[in-house]
């Protein structure tokens, strides 16, 4: 028997400070001993009567563990939580949420990633011959070669996946428009940019 009903029947604890548990066996108590003072004549119980009725309680049924459980959950009960361990959490937390969303933009995932593209341009007499675009600052650092002297020249560029506009510089004074190429621009300033298109390699 629990202390708390116990201390109820022995008349030291009122039924509404029992838990809700002992309160239903309190009542089942009143019930059976109440049946019992009905049936029983005005002297004092017999000897038998406490073993009948702690027999009777003890074949009560059990609240179960679920039931138990839930009393448990939905009780309130009184929680200190340490602020230290409160900012700690929510630092932790709004770390993992951010470093989650930051993905690095695509020119810093792929500026490891080039593409070798072929240009050539036929100009015989050229002395030299370099291909310049935004791929490279208009700086005209990639020079074409004609080896063999039949006045084409060419080279292999190595160019980020992307759109890029460019033009051949012949002889370090001369801009030239690819007249080879697919699609064209305006520069702003009276010429057309050749236009390339180069796609990421296929992982």
């Amino acid at each position: 028997m629990k202390d708390d009903l116990h201390l109820h029947l022995d008349g030291e604890m009122p039924i509404d400070r029992l838990e809700e548990d002992s309160r239903e066996e309190a009542e089942a108590w009143e019930r059976l001993l109440g049946s019992f003072r009905a049936e029983m004549p005005p002297h004092p119980p017999l000897p038998w009567l406490e073993t009948r009725v702690m027999a009777e309680i003890e074949a009560l049924p059990d609240p179960g563990l679920v039931r138990r459980l839930g009393r448990w959950l939905t009780n309130p009960r009184e929680v200190s939580v340490s602020p230290l361990l409160v900012g700690i959490t929510t630092a932790a937390v709004a770390t993992f949420l951010l470093i989650g969303k930051q993905a690095p933009p695509e020119s810093v995932q792929g500026e490891d990633v080039v593409v070798y593209v072929q240009f050539a341009l036929d100009a015989p007499g050229a002395a030299s011959v370099a291909v310049a675009g935004d791929f490279d600052g208009w700086t005209g650092s990639h020079t074409l070669d004609d080896l063999d002297g039949d006045g084409i020249w060419t080279a292999r560029v190595p160019i980020r996946p992307g759109v890029h506009a460019y033009m051949f510089l012949v002889d370090e004074s001369t801009w030239m428009t690819d007249p080879r190429a697919q699609r064209y621009a305006e520069d702003g300033f009276g010429n057309r940019n050749a236009i390339l298109a180069v796609a990421a390699p296929s992982t």
